[in-house]
Parts: structure tokens; C-alpha cells; sequence
């Protein structure tokens, strides 16, 4: 892909605006997370089987909304930079449009079919498409000069990706292959892709630029402080339940293992500053930036290197709004 866009090639203005269903499918899945990789995950202790059974239900109903709305809205963003008006290379609007639609199917298949005709073989053949899409997504976004903030919040994406693809790559290969250095490059790969997606965060705050000294800029400021607030007391009070539990619960819920175990309630700080960036973000009066914390609530929302397809469908989603939102702003210094 060319780094330098030309002038025939400008975008569509509508790749700055919030997809229909993307809000919906990252609400849906912080639902999701909530439900089904927290809450349930406390078991007999903290809930009945009454209790576990409701928790059970509308957990698979907030997993299923979040998995067709990622996909109604993934489709109009396939839809949106495959075509002539997204101002890309042709080359690379034919590699989104040969994944994407590939994947699309595949899992809309696999979302109403039963699940015992899900086979593993299928879900690694998701997981390759879904990296492969995210891939050349993230390329897409690249291939425009955003701002430096923006292109840092790709490129950690990026790394953070294809880290996790290796790691799994590296793991499923050595172990058949009885290789003795399997678990320390798996690690290797995991651990610096888990560093880069934890600092996705921190580079989408600073890629928002609100206007701190107007009225609005303010009350950003004020909820995502309270969005903050609410991830750290949240995870005070996760850590008090559940104890020693802790990080093998939050590597349940997010795939997060960096922290030593006694230091697991740290990771409030990045996840905290996410939240509180997607928050500022939502109450941005620049439609591209909106769009840069629905994607950031779905990065999230999804997990690092998630392997369900119900994950990885708004995983992908996620960094389709944000190669978008990467692309208006472009446009718009241009």
C-alpha cells in the first residue's frame, strides 16, 4: 500500500460517522463481558442456581445482540472501504473485501446454526480470517497521514494483534512438535502483544483532543472521571470477592496475564483509562472521534487476542471504526 494519498483519491466524508448497530454491538458486549465472564464466573458461592440460571439467560441474549449487531455494522464498514469512494488502492480494497465477506458469512452461519456443529477446525479458520481482516483494516487506516496519536493507537493495535496470533501460532506448533523454547517465545509474543493492547488506551486519550475549557470539554472530563472511578472501585470490590482468585478471573474475562498475581489490581489503571476515553470520546462533538470510542468500547468489550467468534467479531469490528475514524481525521487535516 502507497503511504501518501493522492488528491484524486479523497474519501468519503461518511467514513467519519458512527456505523448503524456499532454503539449497540459494543454496549451489547460490555454486557456481555459483564455477565458472562464475571458475573457467572463466580459461581455457587456468590449466587444461587436460581440466580445463575437468569445471569445464564440474558447473558446469551446480550452475546447474541452484540454478535449481530457487530456484523450488521462490520458489513457496512466492509461496505464503506471497499468502495471506489473510500480513496484506497484497489489493492487493498480488494483484500478487505475478500476476507471480510468471507468472514461475515461464516459466522452469521455459526451464530443461528447449533453449536455442536461448531468444529474447532472452523473456529481456527475464523480466527485466521478475523487477524487477517484486522490486518489489512489497520493497513487501511495507515495508508492516510492521520495525526501521530491516532496512527500510535493503529500501529499498538496492530502489535497487539499479530502478537496474539503468534503466540497462538507458536504455541499450537511447538507442542506438536515437542519444541523446548514453545512456552518461553509463546509467552514472548503474548506479553508484548498484551503491553501494546493495554496501551491502546492511553493513545486513543490523547488522540481525542477535547477541548477541556468549554462547557461540554468539562463534562467530558467529569464523566470519564467517574468512569475511572468506577473501574477502579469495580475491580476493589472484584479483588475482595474473589481474592486469590483475581487474576485468573480477569484473565477469563479480558485475557490478561502481564501482572504478577499479586499486583493483578493494577490493571484498573489502563483499563480504567480506557473506559474513561471512551466516555470523553462519546460526548465528543466530532463524529470521527465518536467513532474512535466505539471502537475503543469494543476493543475492550472484546478482550485481548480473543478466540471465540462472538469476540472476534467485535474485535474486528473495533478496529474497523478505528482505521475509519483514523481516515475522516486525515481527510480532514488534509
Amino acid at each position: 500500500m502507497a503511504s501518501v494519498a493522492t488528491a484524486a483519491d479523497a474519501p468519503s466524508p461518511l467514513l467519519g460517522a458512527v456505523p448503524p448497530l456499532a454503539w449497540m454491538a459494543g454496549l451489547a458486549a460490555l454486557v456481555d463481558l459483564a455477565i458472562n465472564r464475571i458475573l457467572i464466573k463466580l459461581g455457587h458461592s456468590v449466587w444461587s442456581n436460581d440466580a445463575l440460571f437468569e445471569l445464564d439467560r440474558w447473558g446469551g441474549f446480550a452475546r447474541n445482540l452484540s454478535v449481530v449487531a457487530a456484523l450488521v455494522a462490520t458489513a457496512f464498514c466492509l461496505g464503506s472501504l471497499s468502495s471506489r469512494r473510500s480513496g484506497l488502492p484497489l489493492s487493498a480494497r480488494a483484500g478487505i473485501a475478500a476476507f471480510g465477506w468471507v468472514l461475515i458469512p461464516i459466522v452469521t452461519l455459526m451464530t443461528f446454526l447449533p453449536l455442536a456443529w461448531t468444529r474447532p477446525e472452523l473456529v481456527h479458520v475464523v480466527a485466521g480470517l478475523a487477524h487477517a481482516t484486522s490486518l489489512l483494516l489497520i493497513l487501511a487506516g495507515l495508508h492516510w497521514k492521520s495525526t501521530p496519536t491516532t496512527v500510535a493507537a493503529l500501529i499498538l493495535t496492530l502489535v497487539a494483534s499479530l502478537s496474539g496470533l503468534a503466540s497462538m501460532i507458536v504455541g499450537m506448533v511447538g507442542e506438536r512438535a515437542f519444541w523446548a523454547h514453545t512456552d518461553r517465545l509463546s509467552n514472548a509474543f503474548r506479553w508484548s502483544g498484551e503491553l501494546a493492547y493495554l496501551a491502546v488506551p492511553f493513545a486513543v486519550a490523547f488522540a481525542l483532543a477535547i477541548p477541556w475549557r468549554t462547557a461540554r470539554g468539562k463534562a467530558a472530563l467529569f464523566t470519564s472521571t467517574l468512569a475511572a472511578a468506577a473501574v477502579a472501585v469495580g475491580m476493589a470490590f472484584w479483588h475482595r470477592a474473589v481474592d486469590t482468585d483475581l487474576p485468573t478471573m480477569v484473565y477469563g474475562a479480558a485475557r490478561l496475564e502481564l501482572f504478577p498475581d499479586r499486583y493483578a489490581v493494577l490493571y484498573a489503571i489502563p483499563l480504567g483509562m480506557g473506559w474513561a476515553a471512551t466516555v470523553a470520546a462519546a460526548m465528543s462533538e466530532d463524529a470521527a472521534r465518536r467513532q474512535m470510542g466505539a471502537a475503543l468500547l469494543l476493543l475492550l468489550s472484546a478482550g485481548y487476542a480473543p478466540r471465540t467468534p462472538s469476540a472476534l467479531i467485535v474485535s474486528v469490528l473495533g478496529v474497523a471504526l478505528l482505521a475509519r475514524s483514523a481516515i475522516a481525521l486525515a481527510q480532514r487535516r488534509r
